[in-house]
């Protein structure tokens, strides 16, 4: 009677190290980084980063470009919208936001800390609370018009 045995082999990964782009000379590049952490090619960078600008008549840079789609993508979480249109009415707590929203307190707090770090809201000590309130008005404008948009016949 034989007895097959199985070899195991151990597979070791190679730890994962940054991607750094780099240019046509070789060269490190921060616009070839922030081209591909936005899943565009260097020429496709160029080429946003140029119709960005054109149109609205600002000079863009790619890291513009990322803020920007950093800011769409946070507004396009449905419960973080809601937080956005709550602070819109008038400065709130986590407590009332947590309560309108029906999330929970945490997970309130981490959906404001992102829109704080991305100058979405701001957020202002008052005694023992922190109120959470739009940053500027270009936000609201920015989803007011998007609410029109979409409403419009």
């Amino acid at each position: 009677m034989s007895q097959s045995k199985t070899n195991s082999r151990k597979v070791e990964i190679a730890p994962t190290r940054p991607v750094i782009a780099r240019d046509e000379n070789g060269d490190d590049c921060q616009e070839c980084d922030t081209a591909a952490r936005l899943g565009l090619s260097t020429e496709q960078g160029e080429a946003v980063t140029r119709d960005a600008s054109r149109a609205t008549g600002h000079n863009l840079s790619l890291p513009d470009i990322e803020a920007a789609a950093k800011i769409f993508a946070l507004l396009g979480d449905a419960g973080r919208l809601q937080l956005v249109l709550r602070c819109m009415e008038k400065p709130q707590t986590v407590g009332e936001l947590a309560e309108a929203s029906g999330m929970s307190q945490s997970l309130t707090s981490h959906h404001l800390r992102q829109l704080r770090d991305q100058r979405i809201l701001a957020s202002e000590r008052n005694g023992r609370h922190i109120f959470y309130q739009i940053d500027d008005e270009h936000i609201s404008r920015v989803v007011r018009d998007v609410f029109a948009h979409v409403t419009h016949d």
